[in-house]
C-alpha cells in the first residue's frame, strides 16, 4: 500500500513535464553552489577569491551568503492538472487548436501564451513514451482473436498496445462485426453496422462507410446471395490487359481470336 507521502511523489512524477523537471534540477544546483560559497566563508576565504573560484561576481558571492534556505521556485503552473488530457488527446491526434478547446471547456482558465508555450515540450515527451509496432501485427488482430497469437513478444506488445489505445480496439471490433455480417446471410444488420461506424467518427472508417453507401443494395445483396459475378469481372480484365499489350499493332480479328482462345 502506497503512503500519502509516496503516492504524491508518484503523482508530482507524472505530472511534471522535461521542462519542469529542467528547471526543478537547476534550482538544486544552484543552491549547492550556495551551500558551497558559504562553506568557503567559513573556513576564512575572502569574498574575492571565493568569487574567482567559483566564477561569479562578487555581489553574487554576497546575495548568496544571505541565502539561508534553497530557492523556493515553483514547478507547478495552473495548466499542470490538464497535462494528463492533454497527452490523452496528442495520441488520439488532435491539432493545438482542438487541444485547447478541450481543456477551456473542462475549466482552464489561464493564458493561451502558457499553453503554447508548453505543448511542444508536453508532445516531445509523449512521442518518447510511445510504444510503436509494425503495422503488420496490428493487423494480425483483424483475423484472430489475441490468445491465438502463438508468438509470446508479439502478443504481449499488442496486449501492451490496446490497453492504452482505446480507438484501436473499437475499431477491430467493427471490422469483426463487419466480417460476421458479410457471411452471416443477414443483410439487415449492415443498417446498425454503419449507424455504429458514423457515431465513432474515425476519418478512415468514415470513408469505408461512404463507399459502402454509395451501392448499399449491392452489398447487401451480396451478404444475402452465394451468386458472384467475379469470373465475368475476371474475363474483363483479361480482354482489357490484352488490348493493352495489342495496342496500335494488330487487327480486330487478331484481337478477337486471343480473347477466345
Amino acid at each position: 500500500m502506497i503512503d500519502r507521502k509516496g503516492k504524491d511523489e508518484i503523482e508530482e512524477e507524472i505530472i511534471l513535464n522535461q521542462r519542469q523537471r529542467n528547471k526543478k534540477e537547476s534550482a538544486e544546483r544552484k543552491w549547492k553552489v550556495i551551500q558551497e560559497v558559504q562553506r568557503l566563508y567559513k573556513e576564512g576565504i575572502n569574498i574575492t577569491n571565493i568569487a574567482k573560484k567559483i566564477q561569479i561576481t562578487r555581489q553574487t558571492v554576497y546575495n548568496y551568503l544571505e541565502q539561508k534556505q534553497p530557492l523556493e521556485r515553483s514547478t507547478h503552473s495552473i495548466l499542470d492538472p490538464y497535462v494528463p488530457m492533454i497527452k490523452k488527446l496528442i495520441l488520439e491526434g488532435k491539432k493545438r487548436d482542438e487541444i485547447y478547446n478541450e481543456i477551456k471547456a473542462n475549466g482552464y482558465k489561464g493564458k493561451t501564451s502558457l499553453f503554447n508555450s508548453r505543448l511542444r515540450g508536453i508532445r516531445q515527451e509523449t512521442r518518447m513514451n510511445i510504444k510503436y509496432l509494425k503495422r503488420s501485427k496490428i493487423k494480425q488482430l483483424l483475423f484472430r482473436n489475441i490468445e491465438e497469437i502463438k508468438d509470446d513478444n508479439t502478443r504481449k506488445d499488442l496486449e501492451e498496445y490496446l490497453e492504452t489505445n482505446h480507438e484501436l480496439n473499437i475499431i477491430i471490433n467493427m471490422i469483426r462485426r463487419f466480417k460476421e455480417i458479410i457471411f452471416s446471410k443477414k443483410p439487415r444488420k449492415l443498417d446498425k453496422w454503419i449507424k455504429d461506424a458514423k457515431k465513432i467518427n474515425v476519418k478512415e472508417l468514415n470513408s469505408f462507410v461512404t463507399l459502402i453507401e454509395s451501392d448499399v443494395a449491392a452489398v447487401k445483396n451480396a451478404i444475402k446471395y452465394d451468386y458472384s459475378n467475379g469470373l465475368t469481372e475476371g474475363f474483363n480484365n483479361k480482354t482489357k490487359v490484352i488490348k493493352r499489350i495489342m495496342y496500335g499493332r494488330c487487327s480486330f480479328n487478331l484481337l478477337r481470336l486471343k480473347i477466345l482462345a
